[in-house]
């Protein structure tokens, strides 16, 4: 069991966690390994955005289903262009989407402002299925409520793709078994299993490398970054975006885009005051530091 452990943390898919009993039938327990709520993303430069190669995929992905905003071109993906190096410190980041229960307690806090979306609601509104039609500011309240944030748009690429090229979390290869999407025309499909949103923890063998869930598609998350295009003259240590502007980066695809706007690299934006009953958020946090001569954790 240890040496399992060890290969599962070493491969990304978890950060370290203890395995713990779990109760299956009177008298038999069975040990099961418990995902941890955060993960740790070790600092490392990365290259974000795309090549030629990764926007000539872009394009023969976009005719498979293309959008209701127009026809499939080049334009369509100008903005994820220059790939670029980026420097990031170590970060946490919340394995899943925030989910509506979740977000209910930050709201009988008397912190947050309720969702737009009733909890009657049977497409939107389950407990475990992701908080959205909420504004930009009220996703950042909510993550500073647990001492975070959200996620740079940096954090978002690298904790989505990992330290390869990838094209969407999971690897280079379209599946649409593998996330909550839409079809042609930015229409709502049931395609995947669901119509609407799925639970934050559906597809779990979509996650990306570091083990995160719906990265891509269920719903489009939140980044702290104000929307503009890549500036090569930024520094590209921890990158934050443009300096002005009232638009924010949506990243991710939701239950109601199309393959193309699932990849890793692709932009969208929104208002910051809007709410959308497609958008939703994760968390990212500091990473806590560790002394050199700190002992070694121990099992509960």
């Amino acid at each position: 069991m240890r040496s399992a452990l060890a290969l599962a943390a070493a491969l990304g898919f978890f950060a370290p966690s203890w395995p713990h009993a779990v109760q299956s039938e009177p008298g038999v327990q069975r040990l099961a390994l418990q995902p941890p709520a955060r993960v740790r993303i070790e600092a490392a430069r990365f290259r974000m955005g795309s090549d030629a190669d990764a926007l000539a995929r872009a394009l023969e992905t976009c005719l498979l289903s293309p959008p209701s905003t127009g026809p499939c071109s080049p334009e369509l993906f100008a903005d994820e262009k220059p790939e670029h190096d980026v420097y990031l410190a170590a970060f946490s980041i919340d394995r899943l989407e925030v989910e509506n229960r979740a977000y209910l307690r930050c709201v009988s806090a008397g912190v947050c402002a309720p969702s737009a979306i009733s909890d009657r609601d049977p497409r939107l509104g389950q407990p475990t299925q992701p908080v959205a039609s909420i504004s930009w500011r009220e996703a950042e309240r909510y993550c500073a409520w647990l001492s975070g944030r959200l996620p740079t748009e940096a954090q978002w690429e690298r904790a989505a793709r990992g330290d390869s090229a990838r094209t969407f979390p999971w690897g280079r290869i379209w599946n649409p078994r593998l996330a909550n999407h839409g079809g042609g025309g930015e229409r709502e499909s049931d395609a995947d299993g669901y119509r609407f949103a799925a639970a934050v923890d559906a597809f779990p063998d979509g996650r990306s490398f570091y083990g995160l869930q719906n990265m891509a598609g269920n719903v489009w998350e939140f980044v702290a970054d104000r929307y503009g295009a890549y500036d090569p003259r930024a520094s590209p240590v921890e990158p934050e975006g443009a300096s002005s502007g009232s638009e924010r980066v949506l990243r991710g695809g939701s239950w109601r885009t199309p393959p193309h706007a699932l990849r890793v690299t692709a932009r969208a934006r929104i208002p910051e005051t809007e709410r959308r009953p497609d958008v939703g958020f994760r968390c990212a946090y500091a990473a806590a530091r560790v002394r050199a001569d700190a002992p070694a954790a121990k099992p509960p």
